[in-house]
């Protein structure tokens, strides 16, 4: 049975389970276009499943989570939130998001956005609201604009995800 996280007017999301792989490995670990951005190059099955067990939410409110269409019940993508750990100062969490190509366009990644701002602000109400992105990913940059976050520093490298830039809710 599936927790749920959060919830926006068409998504929710929920704690993750074992076959989410199944779903997310081929649609988003192991899509190139998906991946460049979000890892910076595909993973193979066992990096998938490693990923999903060491970041994904299984019953708490921090970690990746599964994103399902209410509508449809069906799994899109994933999002959460998590403790930025960049600039090691405490109280800053970050957001982040990952759809299925499949699922671009829908105007789904504002609302989730705008849907883990509201729920950072209601569980850790004097927290610093931070996101990450890839310089090249335009798309996900005008996302973050409009939801009200601004450039904080630009082509910093943060480990494994490699070359980002950090953005601050103003």
């Amino acid at each position: 049975m599936r927790k749920i996280i959060s919830e926006t007017k068409r998504l929710k999301m929920v704690t993750s389970l074992e076959e989410d792989i199944s779903f997310l490995y081929p649609k988003i670990f192991a899509d190139k276009i998906v991946s460049e951005f979000t890892f910076g190059e595909t993973m193979s099955l066992e990096e998938g499943e490693s990923f999903m067990k060491k970041k994904f939410n299984h019953d708490g409110m921090l970690g990746f989570s599964p994103i399902i269409e209410k509508s449809i019940q069906e799994l899109i993508g994933y999002g959460g939130i998590l403790k930025f750990k960049h600039h090691n100062k405490p109280n800053q969490y970050e957001f982040g998001y990952a759809f299925a190509q499949d699922s671009w366009g829908f105007g789904y990644a504002t609302e989730i956005a705008l849907g883990q701002i509201a729920t950072i602000k209601k569980q850790f109400p004097y927290a610093d609201i931070l996101a990450t992105v890839h310089p090249n990913n335009g798309a996900s940059k005008r996302v973050l604009e409009k939801v009200g976050m601004e450039l904080m520093e630009a082509s910093v490298v943060l480990g494994k995800r490699g070359l980002r830039d950090v953005y601050r809710l103003m």
